[in-house]
C-alpha cells in the first residue's frame, strides 16, 4: 500500500473514531434516565460525559479534515482507549459501588483531555490540499 492510500485510511480512521464519539453522546442523552438509574449515578455527570464526548468527537473530525499528518497523534487515540480499557475493567471489579462515577468521569475527563490535544494540534495545523 503506498503512503497516500494509507493516509487516506488514516484520515477516514481518525474521522470515524470521532463520528463515533458523537453518536454515543447521543445515545447517552437519549438514554440518560437509564443511565442514572441503571449506574446509579447524578444526571449531571451524564450531561457533562455527554458534552466532552461531542467536543472531543467534533474536534477530532474537524483536525482529520485538516491535519496534513495524522500519524504522530495516533498514540492518543492509543492512549485514550487504552485507558478506557483500564478503567472499565476496574468499574466492572467495583461493581455498583462506585463503578458508574469511575466510568463515566474518565469518559469525560479523557474525551476533555483528548479534545485539548486536538484543538492544540489543529491551531498549529496548515490545512490539507
Amino acid at each position: 500500500m503506498n503512503r497516500a492510500a494509507a493516509d487516506r485510511r488514516l484520515r477516514l480512521g481518525f474521522g470515524a473514531d470521532g463520528t463515533f464519539k458523537v453518536i454515543t453522546a447521543v445515545g447517552i442523552v437519549v438514554l440518560l434516565p437509564r443511565l442514572t438509574d441503571g449506574l446509579d449515578v447524578a444526571p449531571w455527570l451524564v450531561l457533562v460525559t455527554a458534552a466532552a464526548l461531542v467536543v472531543c468527537g467534533a474536534r477530532e473530525v474537524a483536525f482529520s479534515s485538516r491535519s496534513p499528518d495524522l500519524r504522530p497523534h495516533i498514540k492518543y487515540l492509543v492512549a485514550y482507549d487504552a485507558g478506557w480499557l483500564i478503567v472499565t475493567a476496574l468499574a466492572v471489579g467495583l461493581g455498583r459501588g462506585g463503578a458508574g462515577e469511575l466510568w463515566l468521569a474518565y469518559q469525560a475527563l479523557g474525551s476533555a483531555a483528548l479534545a485539548v490535544v486536538f484543538a492544540r494540534a489543529g491551531t498549529s495545523a496548515t490545512p490539507r490540499r
